[in-house]
């Protein structure tokens, strides 16, 4: 009794303190909170509220904090596997399936393992951007994007209600889920570099090299990553996921490596290649539709799964989210055909260019700069590159001189 009334009083006069501190700084207190929401209004309407909440989640070193509390979790139940006589003698594998059990049994262990997941995708895209020589990634921040995937991955599966065996099976799956999103993000990468080294007519084999390396890398990843699930996994719909999200990552490398080849060749090459574009379109779309395929198949794989297998109300959020944003995708893909498919149609119905024509013209194409040894002849009577005319076409239906407007009829 006693004692219970001692903790009281000791709690009231901690209050005391904290009401007085409180009223004495009413001023400072209301000017901060005043300068803090003004800040974060300009900083939302400027940036938007995900760089916000990123923002300030930096700044107070959150992720720190909860490494740091995961780590002396960890601590802690070493400490005890050592001292609890009866579980003492545990095998190196049994001691790590123990930790990671208890490792992200309640939710604020998941998101001290999510910050430690966060730092070593961190970790592995630096070392990424470092052998392609890259400064700086204008997406979005590599250990950010895995942070959030863990996260909804451990919420949609109910990772902390789980028993430890089962817990256990579906950490690994989720990890090995994030580590194919970590390929999908080094592959983003090395895209843009692949297309960048083209552009600029860069020669560097040193470059081109380590470009092609981590090309390689990745096709061997997904490919041992691939074998091993289809090897060691009974047919279930994780392992439906994982295969598709690996043919998936191939058939990406693969567009990127053919692409860059096609740009490769033509910058070699001593004379122009006139489709190019298309070529280049085609291969890409053939493999946007393919990807679209298998991503179809995962959302009815998804949607399965939560009819029959397990429900919830986050699983169903996200597969809403990513139904619409692959319908979506679609949509921009067909719109972008048909405006192609239109500007085709109308530079292919335009008159071309006789030799005795060009060399009375004796110019260059006033889009690309060179000399011209086929043309089309608009009805302002301007020569182009018919490529280029396209090209244009895609953007306005302007004429690139003198902007004379023409509708869908003509041009």
């Amino acid at each position: 009794m006693i004692l219970n009334t001692v903790i009281i009083l000791s709690t009231l006069l901690q209050s005391f303190i904290l009401l007085k501190t409180l009223l004495l700084n009413r001023f400072n207190v209301t000017n901060l909170i005043r300068t803090g929401y003004n800040h974060a209004q300009e900083f939302l309407n400027n940036f938007g509220i995900f760089n916000l909440v990123e923002t300030e989640w930096f700044r107070l070193k959150i992720p720190s904090v909860l490494r740091m509390f995961w780590a002396i979790r960890v601590l802690i139940q070493i400490l005890y596997l050592s001292t609890n006589e009866e579980i003492k003698n545990l095998t190196f594998f049994e001691t790590v399936k123990y930790l990671l059990i208890k490792g992200c049994n309640t939710c604020t262990a998941v998101l001290g393992m999510t910050s430690f997941i966060s730092y070593f995708c961190d970790n592995i895209g630096a070392f990424f951007q470092w052998v392609l020589l890259i400064d700086e990634v204008d997406d979005l921040n590599c250990g950010v994007l895995n942070a959030v995937l863990f996260t909804i991955l451990a919420m949609q599966s109910g990772l902390t209600g789980l028993d430890p065996e089962n817990r256990l099976i579906k950490l690994y799956q989720n990890v090995h889920l994030v580590f194919i999103s970590l390929q999908d993000y080094i592959h983003k990468m090395v895209d843009k570099l692949l297309i960048y080294l083209n552009s600029s007519y860069n020669r560097s084999l040193n470059r081109h090299s380590r470009a092609l390396l981590v090309c390689g890398c990745l096709i061997v990843t997904a490919v041992t990553s691939l074998h091993l699930v289809l090897s060691y996994h009974s047919v279930s719909h994780w392992l439906l996921a994982v295969s598709a999200l690996n043919i998936i990552s191939l058939i990406k490398v693969l567009v990127s490596l053919t692409v860059y080849s096609i740009l490769l060749i033509d910058s070699n090459s001593s004379t122009h290649w006139e489709n190019i574009d298309d070529s280049v379109y085609y291969i890409k779309s053939f493999g946007s539709i393919l990807e679209f395929c298998f991503y179809i198949f995962l959302s009815l794989n998804d949607v399965y799964n939560w009819v029959f297998v397990s429900g919830g109300v986050t699983r169903a959020i996200v597969i809403c989210s990513q139904v619409y944003y692959k319908v979506y995708q679609a949509r921009e893909g067909w719109r972008i055909f048909i405006k192609r498919r239109k500007a085709a149609i109308k530079v292919e119905s335009l008159p071309d260019a006789t030799s005795i024509q060009l060399s009375e013209f004796d110019d260059v194409c006033a889009i690309c700069y060179q000399q011209m040894r086929s043309a089309k002849i608009t009805n302002c009577n301007h020569y182009f590159h018919s490529e280029c005319l396209r090209k244009w076409k895609y953007i306005q239906d302007e004429c690139p001189l003198c902007h004379s407007y023409y509708d869908n009829a003509e041009m």
